[in-house]
Order: C-alpha cells, then structure tokens, then sequence
C-alpha cells in the first residue's frame, strides 16, 4: 500500500469520527438532558412548570375574585375544579382556614387537575341575594372557559362545594349549567331544600342567626314556597342532573342531615347517578373526614368524566 493512498484514506476516516462524534454531542445535548414530560392525566403531556394565581378577578366588584391553581405539564385536556366556599351566604371566604385546606387537599388528590375556589357577593349586602349570587357563580365558570387557553385547561368542569358553598354548587350544576360545561357535582353538608319549614322556623344556636333571616336574606324574600323550592337543589333536580356525590355529618347541628338524605332519595328516584356518605361528625368535618371524603369526590369525577 503507498504512502499516498494511506493518508488519504486516513484523512477520511478522520472526518468520518468527527461527524459521528458531532451527531452524538448534538444527541446528548438537546435530547439526553431534555426532562421528562408530565402526564396529565388528560390524554397528552407537557413541559409546563406549575402555576399558582392569587386573586385573579372575574369581576368588577372587589369580592369576585378567584385563585387558580395550574399544575405542571398542564395540556389542553386538563381538567378543572371549582370550590366554593360556605358560610351561609353571608360570610366566608375562599382564603378560611377551613376552605384553604379543602383547596389543597384537592391540588393533592388530583395533581393533574387544575383547581379554582371563588368568592362572591354575599347578603350581608342588603342589595345581593340569590340573583346576584348565582351570576357570579356563573361569571366564574364563563371566566375559566373563556381564558382556557391563556390558562392551558380544557372546559370540562367539575364543581364541589362546602355548606352554602355546597347549595350553590349543586343549584349551578341543576339548573345554570346550560353550555353544560359541568359534568358532575360534589355536595359537602349543603342545604338542599330551601323550603323546608321546620328549618326555616329554628333558631341556630351555633351560628347564634335565626334561619329564618338567613334564608330570607338569600331568596330576597320572607318565606314563599315557590320561591324558596325554585332556589332549591332537591326541587330543580331532573333525570337530565349530572353525577352528584353527597357528604353529610350525622352531629350536624347547622344543615338537618336529613335535606341529604331526602336529596339522595330523589336523585335516585329521578334516575340520576349519586353516591351518597355520612361521618360522625358535625357541620364541617375533621381533617380525617375532610381527606376521605375529598378522596372520595376526586374517585367519583374521575369516574365520570371518562
């Protein structure tokens, strides 16, 4: 073999090492150290880091604000949850000590779902009752909706809410729900039927309120049975209601146990999925309860939104 020949073959190979060590830097470098996607648990994955917004405002009064949580490797097909807090229409907040820790046993049973808890006018304003409640709950969903994409969320809803929070979750999802963005519903101790006379007619020492104001407050009106049964859950309910999951405490001095129960019956009744848990425990649960049962509420929408 000639000298000539040799380098030239030399010369070759050496470019032919260059290029394929080049390839294999390339490699390395843009997929070797790229990090894993998410799976969101939505049908697609992606490198979206989480997101937490502090009260993003869904209107022009002070009280219509939300806070949303994002999680990472949020898709399109996302998920999303609406809280809603209690307090008898009057009062509460979405930042409670009570309701924060449902907001954030919900991020932790369902990580890939993205989470929103709102607040609203209350009737502690002589001019806000029912009417005005129900738009802002309705300003919210149309808020989340309308913004999916800046928020990389899908419109499939599920709504759960606490007390009152509850009553207004379960009527939203009956009978506002007309682009029927929500598909199922979770009722932690809510009234479900307003025109309940014996329950209008207590006085409740626990909340030191006669539930005759309380309810008058919120329906805009002394006791009128149509009125009051219009603004009921267990009255608006049809065969068409989504998925309802019911949570209750037998000590429940506040909401009679048995509005529950008499819900449960009527939903099954008309046809319409629930399932149904009682704990011993009063009007707002133990931590113990509180993780059970939001456990159990996340099982339930995963269940139905298949």
């Amino acid at each position: 073999m000639n000298k000539t020949y040799f380098n030239t073959q030399f010369v070759a190979l050496r470019k032919f090492n260059s290029k394929k060590l080049f390839l294999i830097f390339i490699s390395v470098t843009f997929f070797g150290c790229t990090k894993d996607p998410v799976d969101t648990g939505g049908g697609g994955t992606s490198s979206l880091t989480e997101r937490i917004i502090s009260d993003t405002s869904y209107g022009t009064n002070s009280y219509q604000k939300m806070d949303i949580y994002l999680p990472a490797g949020r898709t399109s097909a996302t998920k999303m949850v609406i809280f809603i807090h209690g307090g008898g229409w009057e009062s509460g907040s979405k930042s409670d000590p009570e309701y924060l820790q449902m907001f954030n046993l919900i991020k932790q049973k369902w990580s890939q779902a993205a989470v929103a808890t709102i607040n609203y006018r209350l009737t502690s304003n002589p001019t806000v009752h029912h009417s005005e409640i129900m738009a802002d709950v309705s300003s919210a969903v149309n808020f989340l909706v309308t913004n999916k994409s800046s928020f990389v969320t899908s419109d499939t809803i599920c709504m759960m809410g606490a007390s009152a929070g509850g009553h207004l979750a379960m009527l939203y999802t009956y009978k506002f729900n007309s682009n029927n963005y929500v598909k199922c519903v979770a009722d932690f101790f809510g009234p479900a039927k307003l025109n309940d006379w014996t329950w209008y007619n207590t006085f409740n020492v626990f909340i030191n309120r006669s539930m005759t104001e309380v309810l008058t407050n919120y329906n805009g009106s002394a006791w009128n049975d149509a009125l009051y049964a219009s603004n009921s859950p267990i009255s608006v309910a049809t065969a068409q209601s989504k998925p309802t999951i019911i949570f209750h405490g037998t000590l429940d001095a506040v909401v009679p146990l048995y509005q529950s129960q008499w819900l449960k019956g009527q939903l099954t009744t008309l046809g319409v999925t629930n399932q149904y848990y009682e704990y011993i425990d009063g009007h707002g649960f133990n931590y113990t309860n509180t993780s059970d049962a939001i456990e159990k509420s996340v099982a339930f929408f995963k269940q139905h939104l298949q």
